[in-house]
């Protein structure tokens, strides 16, 4: 990761704790479902990532709660990272299917950011 790389992650992590994420405002029955769809979704992150800090927030900003990994402090989400989706490499969304055996994993944060922009409409 270069210096300049670095940096606009750290921006961006401070900016994120000083400027919330306002939710989208749903019902309670479309929340209850979101919830349970957010509980198969599982983010591996660096907190200085830039483009994972962008995907965190587009989460947020939908309403989903998802589990966050950050494989930087914690060597057992690396090593998921690894052995499940064979890189490592962040961010990676890892999507479990509803029979638990169809798991995906996305690693571009474009490729991210679509996936959650067109099952997750705002």
């Amino acid at each position: 990761m270069s210096v300049t790389h670095r940096m606009q992650g750290i921006c961006l992590m401070i900016a994120d704790h000083w400027f919330k994420v306002k939710p989208v405002v749903r019902t309670s029955e479309e929340q209850v479902s979101l919830d349970r769809e957010s509980r198969r979704i599982q983010l591996y992150f660096c907190k200085t990532c830039p483009t994972s800090i962008k995907i965190k927030r587009r989460c947020m900003q939908l309403g989903l709660r998802i589990v966050e990994k950050d494989v930087k402090r914690v060597n057992a989400y690396r090593n998921e990272l690894i052995h499940g989706g064979g890189e490592l490499r962040v961010p990676c969304l890892r999507i479990e299917g509803r029979n638990g055996k169809e798991t995906r994993w996305l690693y571009s944060g474009e490729t991210i950011m679509d996936y959650l922009n067109s099952r997750f409409k705002s």
